[in-house]
């Protein structure tokens, strides 16, 4: 792989990652229409690690206070920290474990969907009705076990090609009545554990056949870190505003687009 294309599709991941209109969907037609050949598993590991580094860079004061909370558990010192931050914390592991349990079921039956554009474009329209139907809640209620489950659900289910990680678990949580700004919030934090899931059932496979892709595939990483870094305040803005109607007149439109034309 070029370094050119590795910049673009660092770029391509760096801000779709953030923004509801579904990373793997926009990898998926960008590979199609721009023929770029599908990168080999380590440059999925390096671009999963760059937007790691967003969320936990991002959102390091409410990192480290959950890991604070964490070891609440069994330390007393921190017992003040477990009690102000147990929410998260139970939210994000209860979240995680339907998460994981549908990823790794379907996971391999939805990347076959990557050879299917059309199927992609279908999955985008889904995420702009959800993405419409979402901006109507404006709730302010608090995290619960009961709706980080279904949190869980929905982040599993977005596993398919054109339906948006971010956008999804936004959307429910918004439908569920939970407060925008924790919404986003716990969305993107949710994201820290299937991305670590993500990379570490990827490692296993990941062979280094030549030095000579570091470069480009770091030019990548390089390319997400800073794309998705600035998207992600971005992101955070248009949220609080419940403006996520812009992105869902784009993937209709685009999700039309690739099953017309495509």
């Amino acid at each position: 792989m070029s370094t050119i294309n590795a910049v673009i599709l660092g770029i391509l991941q760096g801000l779709t990652e953030f923004l509801p209109v579904s990373s793997s969907g926009h990898l998926a037609i960008g590979k199609y229409i721009l023929d770029f050949e599908s990168p080999d598993l380590l440059f999925d590991v390096m671009l999963h690690v760059a937007t790691l580094l967003v969320v936990l860079i991002y959102f390091r004061k409410r990192v480290f206070l959950i890991i604070k909370a964490f070891f609440g558990i069994f330390i007393k010192r921190f017992q003040k920290d477990y009690f102000e931050n147990k929410r998260f914390l139970w939210g994000i592991i209860i979240a995680s474990i339907p998460t994981a349990h549908i990823g790794l079921t379907f996971e391999k039956y939805a990347m076959q969907y990557f050879e299917t554009i059309t199927f992609v474009g279908y999955a985008l329209i889904f995420t702009s009705i959800l993405l419409v139907i979402s901006d109507r809640f404006n709730g302010r209620e608090k995290l619960t076990a009961g709706k980080s489950i279904i949190i869980g659900i929905a982040q599993g289910i977005a596993v398919t090609p054109g339906i948006s990680r971010s956008g999804t678990t936004i959307a429910v949580s918004c439908m569920l009545g939970i407060d925008r700004d924790e919404a986003a919030e716990f969305s993107f934090l949710l994201s820290v554990p299937a991305i670590l899931g993500a990379m570490i059932l990827e490692l296993k496979d990941v062979t280094i056949n030549s030095a000579d892709v570091l470069v480009p595939y770091g030019a990548g990483m390089a390319a997400a870190f800073v794309s998705g870094f600035i998207v992600i305040g971005l992101m955070m803005q248009f949220i609080r505003k419940a403006q996520l109607k812009v992105f869902a007149v784009y993937c209709l439109l685009l999700g039309l687009a690739v099953v017309i034309f495509l």
